[in-house]
């Protein structure tokens, strides 16, 4: 028993010598099976075939920790070349984002025939605290003023209050301390809007205690020396009573402070004041169907005698 373990197992180095002596040859002389090499893999190329699909992984394995840097930096770059698509697929989203705003902005305007200088806010100020600004990255070099109104897609933003060569800082609508000449909507009723509680409360007073203010009623500027007329600024959430008077509400700005992006600084007043152009245009109520007629119809009847149109026949 001993004997033909020990016969197999040199039998067994035997043929991976020859093996190894043909894989030798292989990367010597390159596949070509002529001569000595043609006839050796005539007569072992099945073991040799075995032999190399074990030894090859080997090999690989023994190649990457020899030269692991190879590996490493491809890696390297394959997780660069991800992180390039990821930032170039962030960009063209934000364009693509940026473009719409800057289109609603240009549509805005043109409604209202206002001339803007296109600005975005680089900087907000303690909202929370005695700052109601926002900084922006257009200045006196862009034709910015102080006293300017300035707006969004959405509505009244605020008002310049200081400038550079390069920035400004609007003060915005919902400062406790602004006050701003306001109109309700479809009337020549006028009021003044002061800042609430936060960002997204204002106070509206209606100057004729003989009106009531109601819920919903709607809101835009009308002309002064820091404000162009036909702003939108909100929209009447809350009717408070003053001495029995229905002439004190609080008001929903349309602009959100917290998501303030791309504005727009109005250097160029309109010939006309807007009026509620700029406002959107309420949904129209749905016309009940009309009722199916119940009168009698007077289509012909049938003649009550039939006999009588047989007149005499008999």
């Amino acid at each position: 028993m001993g004997r033909d373990t020990r016969r197999t197992r040199l039998v067994i180095a035997a043929l991976l010598v020859v093996a190894f002596a043909l894989i030798t040859l292989d990367y010597r002389t390159g596949h070509s099976a002529t001569g000595v090499r043609g006839a050796m893999h005539s007569a072992f190329g099945g073991i040799e075939d075995g032999v190399t699909a074990v030894v090859r992984p080997i090999g690989r394995t023994a190649s990457s920790l020899t030269h692991p840097n190879r590996y490493h930096d491809r890696a390297d770059r394959l997780a660069q070349d991800n992180a390039q698509l990821r930032r170039q697929l962030a960009d063209d989203k934000e364009i693509t984002r940026l473009a719409g705003e800057l289109s609603s902005l240009r549509l805005l305007a043109d409604k209202g025939q206002y001339s803007i200088i296109p600005a975005k806010v680089i900087a907000i100020g303690d909202v929370t605290g005695t700052d109601w600004t926002v900084t922006v990255n257009a200045g006196r070099a862009d034709g910015v003023a102080v006293d300017k109104t300035v707006l969004n897609a959405d509505g009244l933003v605020g008002t310049v209050s200081s400038v550079t060569a390069h920035t400004a800082v609007i003060r915005l609508a919902c400062d406790p301390n602004s006050r701003i000449g306001a109109r309700l909507e479809r009337t020549q009723l006028l009021g003044a809007v002061a800042g609430g509680q936060g960002p997204s409360s204002l106070v509206f007073t209606l100057y004729d205690a003989s009106y009531r203010v109601q819920k919903g009623d709607r809101l835009v500027t009308f002309g002064s020396s820091d404000y162009v007329a036909g702003v939108p600024i909100g929209e009447v959430t809350k009717v408070t009573d003053v001495g029995g008077l229905s002439r004190t509400a609080e008001v929903k700005p349309y602009v959100s402070v917290g998501s303030l992006d791309l504005v727009g600084v109005v250097v160029g007043r309109p010939p006309a004041d807007p009026g509620d152009r700029l406002l959107t245009p309420r949904p129209v109520a749905a016309q009940p169907p009309p009722a199916a007629s119940s009168a009698p119809s007077t289509a012909a009847q049938p003649s009550a005698a039939p006999g009588a149109a047989q007149g005499g026949v008999g």
